[in-house]
């Protein structure tokens, strides 16, 4: 049976305005209200009429969501279509090399004009400018997650310099006297340019490296750092522990860009009889992307990223800029500890 908004309203006990509001995004209801409504509505399986809502909208009713590959970041694509389906709009989900011309060509999504607003997944460098160029009619209602460009307004990423402080001080308060910093990448300078739809180094390599680095400085722990090499030839057990220095009779604490780069000193320290803490200190900066980290590997500390509320905060953006036309501050999420066993 078709669920109504008169259903709606008379179930959650408001007026059929107030759901009207609420399930259009309107700003005419109260933050408890909408929650109200939309739980309801939820939990009713109320499912809006697209069609219906584009034409009194005289809008197309569908968020692009622009993408490196299709398979990337699941978790925020979960994230941002849920609060889009919430809110009874589509989402067309495209790939870099499939709208981002080249050339002067302009892309369907532009020339089609197929969507009201489009967050961008991920982007590098060369993505941005491919984007400012060919979508400038939409760049109000554009929202940027985890990529790149970051400004005061329209984006949502990770505060990887408040992780990388958190992360020092913590590494200071157990004890330890100095950071080795393992990256995942090699070719980390400020304002290399990647190939286009590459993918290219992703912002967070050189912002969490270089906030580590600098906050180390101001704690007055000593810094060093390698390249894993784990795209390349990964350095062998006997190189990784040469450069730890285990042997200068000092606490060392390494701070891993990721989970696989940990996983990786993990298994390669192993094999020498290296084991944490008792040998040194290992800290995770970023969870493993597809599955719970904790449940992986229980003993292991590190920094969680919530990768589905970023794309729920980003959903909720991008749906604000379009149905309010207005311009949203941009939104840094914090760090956020699982202390296990291995600092």
């Amino acid at each position: 049976m078709t669920v109504s908004q008169y259903d709606i309203a008379k179930a959650a006990g408001v007026s059929q305005r107030a759901v009207s509001f609420a399930l259009n995004g309107k700003p005419n209801v109260s933050k408890e209200k909408r929650e109200k409504i939309l739980k309801v509505a939820e939990k009713m399986g109320y499912r809006p009429n697209a069609t219906a809502r584009a034409m009194q909208r005289r809008s197309t009713g569908t968020i692009g969501i622009l993408v490196q590959h299709y398979t990337s970041e699941e978790a925020m694509l979960e994230g941002i279509n849920r609060e889009l389906q919430q809110a009874g709009y589509f989402t067309m989900i495209e790939q870099y090399g499939g709208v981002l011309k080249l050339d002067a060509n302009q892309s369907r999504l532009l020339l089609e004009r197929v969507v009201d607003g489009l967050i961008i997944l991920n982007a590098d460098d060369s993505v941005t400018q491919l984007v400012d160029r060919q979508f400038s009619n939409l760049t109000s209602h554009m929202v940027w997650l985890e990529s790149s460009h970051f400004s005061s307004t329209g984006c949502v990423r990770r505060d990887e310099s408040a992780v990388a402080e958190h992360a020092v001080q913590l590494v200071k308060d157990k004890g330890y006297d100095r950071i080795f910093y393992i990256e995942r990448h090699a070719g980390l300078e400020p304002g290399r340019k990647q190939f286009p739809y590459s993918g290219g180094i992703h912002y967070s390599c050189l912002a969490r490296h270089l906030g580590v680095q600098e906050h180390a400085r101001k704690a007055g722990l000593g810094f060093d750092w390698t390249d894993s090499k784990l795209r390349l030839e990964p350095l062998s057990p006997q190189q990784l522990a040469s450069h730890l220095e285990l042997d200068r009779g000092d606490r060392v604490a390494v701070l891993a860009y990721d989970f696989w780069v940990a996983e990786w000193v993990n298994r390669r320290l192993l094999k020498l009889g290296l084991d944490c803490p008792k040998d040194y200190g290992l800290l995770c900066l970023d969870e493993h992307r597809q599955f719970k980290t904790a449940n992986i590997w229980p003993e292991l500390s590190y920094y969680k990223f919530d990768r589905h509320n970023a794309g729920r905060q980003a959903g909720r953006m991008v749906l604000k800029m379009v149905n309010e036309k207005c311009h949203c501050p941009s939104q840094l999420i914090g760090p956020e500890l699982f202390e296990g066993q291995s600092l």
